[in-house]
């Protein structure tokens, strides 16, 4: 079975320039706790989810300037980290809080390597291209379905 045969292909999709507001009003709305960000021309450009913007909201884990003078000394890594996080506590909008680049699959992978993919990244949906364009979406209800119809 490939990604096609079980991809969701009406998908709500953002441009970077939707507005945080809009993106949880989408959400709410629509019961869907994620959206692919597109351009202009379908291409994929990174995901915004339900932890994004809750992130936003109780910013998890936000260092004192102690810790980010340390940081600054001791680990580019956990610096990095933290400058992540800041762009996304002030992101306004879809491109500035979204996780780049999306994880994707190709719409004619088989779809035991999807569920591998996103079981491995612990991720909630993975998005389904097609010639390098949104095509569809996965989510994992579409592997508890697979389980019912066996």
């Amino acid at each position: 079975m490939l990604a096609r045969d079980v991809m969701k292909s009406e998908v709500i999709a953002v441009s970077k320039e939707t507005t945080i507001e809009e993106i949880a009003r989408l959400m709410v709305e629509n019961k869907i706790s994620g959206f692919p960000v597109v351009d202009e021309e379908n291409r994929v450009l990174g995901v915004v989810s339900e932890m994004d913007l809750m992130r936003q909201e109780i910013k998890p884990n936000e260092p004192n300037v102690w810790q980010v003078c340390l940081w600054g000394i001791n680990s580019d890594q956990k610096l990095g980290e933290y400058q992540d996080s800041m762009r996304k506590w002030m992101a306004q909008n879809a491109g500035e809080i979204m996780t780049s680049p999306a994880i994707s699959v190709d719409e004619s992978d088989d779809l035991d390597t999807v569920g591998q993919l996103m079981f491995e990244r612990r991720i909630k949906r993975v998005v389904v291209t097609r010639q390098g364009k949104l095509a569809g979406i996965i989510s994992r209800s579409a592997f508890v379905k697979r389980l019912l119809q066996r």
